[in-house]
């Protein structure tokens, strides 16, 4: 008796790109001041990636699809920011740049968070769940009822954090969160971040920042 065997040929998977983040060839000059010249930056999923030194905040400003660059290439999660803009943006956020002050500090932490949720789009009550959840895991649950403008800059950091969190961002894009910050809101900060890559997150951060955070550190104008 003959018998026939059918061979299945499995589908091809889509291709996922090796890593979160990757910036080549950044270039950006405001008059006759280079700032950034010809930056590179590869951060794989699930790390935390530092950038120091003079243009950091640039840099950051150009991966968050803020300022844009007179050359090089900006991808996140194998999406061109500055071609797919919507697109990336979906996938990340961040802090205020350059020390910006939040919106409204006359706001409570916990009006500010349900505030920027809601503008965001997101429903009445996974907003409010989402600013709870968020407000404990930064430590704010005892001062979401207070004016944002009577925080500390630690506690201000940590707002940051828990405003950027909100939609669940597969990319974190953050401007000095340990800058000024006080021992106990570092702490609480580098935790959350731990967090946030133990589940795939990627974050990229700028500034000085406590020994351990960061698996791989950047300097601007190195050579």
């Amino acid at each position: 008796m003959l018998s026939s065997v059918s061979t299945v040929v499995p589908a091809p998977r889509p291709s996922r790109p090796a890593s979160a983040v990757e910036i080549t060839g950044l270039c950006k000059q405001f008059g006759d001041d280079v700032v950034v010249s010809g930056f590179g930056l590869s951060a794989r999923r699930g790390s935390v990636v530092g950038v120091v030194g003079r243009g950091k905040t640039t840099v950051l400003a150009m991966l968050a699809g803020v300022l844009p660059p007179d050359e090089g290439t900006v991808e996140v999660l194998g999406v061109d920011v500055w071609r797919e803009r919507r697109r990336a943006s979906a996938l990340m956020a961040s802090t205020p740049l350059d020390g910006a002050a939040p919106p409204s500090p006359a706001l409570t932490g916990w009006a500010m968070l349900v505030g920027a949720g809601l503008l965001q789009g997101m429903g009445a009550e996974q907003v409010v769940d989402k600013t709870g959840e968020l407000l404990g895991s930064t430590g704010l649950a005892h001062a979401g009822g207070e004016l944002v403008e009577s925080y500390t800059p630690g506690m201000r950091s940590r707002l940051h954090l828990a405003r950027a969190l909100l939609r669940s961002p597969r990319l974190l894009v953050l401007d000095e969160p340990f800058r000024d910050v006080d021992a106990g809101s570092a702490r609480t900060i580098a935790a959350v971040l731990d967090e946030f890559t133990a589940t795939g997150g990627t974050v990229v951060l700028s500034g000085d920042h406590p020994d351990g955070v960061c698996d791989d550190v950047l300097l601007l104008g190195a050579r």
